[in-house]
């Protein structure tokens, strides 16, 4: 790493990239209780504060922080409202969304079009429908328009997604979410990439902070999951252990914690039969098997399919021939020691150190299995330790996602309201981190040493660049895909707004940072002058990228 705080004057002058990373020194002071060691921290430290606890610190947080103090605000979002309140006519864009209806309104169509296409001679890719060539101008005009409907609905789920991270006030909520949608990757390909809304509003928000055991049977229980790792093909004779493997390597035990290949083949085997209609009908069986069937929407448990025989799953026999022995499944992970350990590590890394205090993470375990995985508690036995209140005063490196987030509601994201969160899809993409495009279960990594290179911080320098110029486009008409228009594209382009340059120096984030900035940044800042020039180098600082 290059010097940063002796160059960057010189380099934005030349246009050119700076790398920058550093680390703040020092230890917040310890008091002898959980909240006035707390609120103290939180009060040297705000914006680092407001950072760990959601998505990046704005002035109406910093706001209700300095009114309530630490412990008072997280509090309040461990226990968010149900709905929460936004921007009205976000509130309305949003909930005019096509992507938001009931799945059983919105993909048997889109699978009916494709098995259309296919009978009248178009490609018959099973599972890209637009793999090989068509039959003809009219086969491959109705593929195109099927993969644009597509495209348009999983353009309106990252939308959805962005947009409700820079402006929900439910923080915690909205940033733990992604966590778990993380730590429960599925990639958008295919049929899975319509369906990230309904995966992120029905399936994780409504179990981040609550019983571990929920969240894992929701997304047991989920056609996304039962797609993308292809449980949906696990069947009597036809075993598919994918989705087995995953769910105890990264979903729950992890590595290292003792189970076997036995152990995966058998739990592949006890989890046969549960998959995805994608028909949007009731299973068609005979009398004898109906009672056992099961279905919730586009999930099915069919007991055709199911292998009822015995299977024994670290040193536990599961047994039964209904969705009951999934029942079965979900606790005997969910209530594993190894699940709160390999949780309990994975939160401490993500809110708090890419290598967290062991007593802290030990402490967490503790409440996790007095409170049989109340992910709230968990989190707020976290929050309130003392490693937490002394790491706010060192360096936690921000991941794309977290850094382009808090870049917009540092200063961006008002008072004029974000209709075009195309710039910001456009930064994660060119950060590598872009959204929902993991195409690996095991998620994107959180640790700096994932984000910290040359080359991704000359990257971030450029996006700091644009931000800080104020990024006209953010504020531009709806782009087609949040109209609900069925082209992604077409027609002349919405005119851009003037390009307003923020008064970032002059804003309630900055003027909270400005405390803990070190002697050399404050002297870079001095001498970039106002405007651009200087947000970029203050949104391109290491204050601003460790948080």
């Amino acid at each position: 790493m290059f010097d940063w705080m002796r160059r960057s004057s010189r380099h934005l002058a030349q246009g050119l990239p700076v790398v920058l990373l550093a680390a703040c020194a020092g230890a917040a002071a310890q008091a002898p209780s959980p909240q006035p060691r707390l609120d103290a921290a939180a009060r040297a430290h705000p914006v680092a504060f407001l950072d760990r606890i959601g998505w990046g610190a704005d002035a109406a947080q910093l706001r209700q922080l300095r009114q309530q103090g630490a412990t008072a605000l997280l509090d309040a979002q461990l226990r968010p409202d149900a709905r929460p309140v936004l921007p009205p006519e976000l509130a309305r864009t949003l909930a005019a969304l096509p992507v938001n209806a009931p799945l059983e309104q919105l993909i048997p169509p889109l699978v009916a079009q494709r098995r259309a296409i296919r009978m009248s001679g178009g490609p018959a890719g099973a599972q890209d429908p637009g793999a090989g060539a068509g039959n003809g101008a009219d086969a491959q005009a109705r593929l195109k328009a099927l993969r644009q409907r597509m495209n348009l609905l999983t353009r309106q789920a990252m939308a959805q997604q962005l947009l409700l991270a820079v402006y929900a006030p439910n923080q915690l909520q909205q940033r733990l979410s992604w966590f778990w949608m993380n730590h429960f990757n599925v990639f958008h390909g295919f049929l899975v990439g319509p369906m990230l809304a309904d995966y992120q509003m029905r399936v994780i928000e409504p179990h981040a902070l609550g019983h571990f055991r929920d969240l894992l049977r929701a997304t047991m229980f989920s056609p996304q999951m039962l797609l993308y790792l292809n449980n949906a093909q696990n069947a009597r004779g036809h075993i598919n252990e994918n989705y087995a493997r995953e769910v105890m390597e990264l979903h729950t035990l992890g590595v290292g914690s003792g189970y076997t290949q036995t152990d995966v083949t058998n739990l592949a085997h006890a989890l046969t039969g549960l998959g995805v209609d994608l028909r949007g009908r009731p299973l068609r069986l005979r009398p004898a098997w109906r009672e056992l069937a099961w279905q919730r929407g586009l999930v099915v448990f069919n007991p055709v399919r199911h292998d009822a025989s015995p299977q024994v799953v670290l040193g536990h026999t599961l047994q039964g021939d209904s969705v009951d022995e999934m029942e079965q499944v979900v606790e005997l992970l969910a209530d594993d020691p190894a699940t709160a350990r390999h949780l309990c590590f994975e939160l401490a890394q993500y809110f708090v150190a890419d290598h967290p205090d062991p007593a802290m993470v030990a402490a967490m375990v503790r409440t996790w299995q007095r409170s049989d995985g109340d992910i709230a508690r968990v989190l707020r036995t976290m929050y309130t330790s003392p490693q937490f209140a002394s790491s706010l005063a060192d360096a936690q490196f921000k991941d794309p996602m977290r850094y382009v987030i808090s870049v917009v509601r540092a200063g961006l994201a008002g008072p004029r309201l974000i209709r075009n969160p195309q710039p910001m899809l456009g930064a994660l993409a060119a950060l590598g981190e872009p959204l929902f495009g993991r195409s690996t279960p095991d998620g994107f990594p959180v640790g700096a040493a994932a984000w910290d290179g040359s080359g991704d911080m000359s990257t971030r320098f450029r996006i700091a660049q644009q931000f800080g110029a104020g990024a006209p486009a953010l504020y531009a008409a709806e782009p087609p895909y949040l109209r609900g228009d069925d082209a992604m594209s077409g027609g002349a382009a919405p005119p851009r707004p003037r390009a307003q340059v923020p008064a970032l120096a002059e804003g309630a984030v900055y003027r909270a940072a400005e405390p803990t900035l070190s002697d050399a940044s404050r002297q870079v800042l001095a001498q970039a002058g106002a405007g651009a020039r200087w947000n970029a180098l203050w949104l391109a600082s290491p204050e601003f990228m460790n948080q």
